[in-house]
């Protein structure tokens, strides 16, 4: 795969977890597979880059049920 997909992907995952969408980066992963980001799975095995998705996740989730009960 090229750099240029990696970045593709580095991209989607961050939209995935802004979105608040998806519980955390196990979803992530699911999502970044299905839509043909083969390397996901290699790129996401780092608990750094997890917790930062995790975190992101949560973040976003958040947001939104704050946004919800406005």
């Amino acid at each position: 795969m090229s750099q240029k997909s990696d970045m593709r992907m580095w991209r989607e995952a961050g939209k995935l977890a802004a979105s608040g969408d998806c519980e955390g980066w196990q979803a992530i992963e699911r999502e970044l597979l299905s839509k043909g980001f083969p390397r996901a799975k290699l790129l996401l095995d780092n608990d750094r880059v997890r917790d930062k998705l995790d975190h992101l996740c949560k973040s976003a989730q958040e947001k939104r049920a704050d946004a919800n009960r406005a």
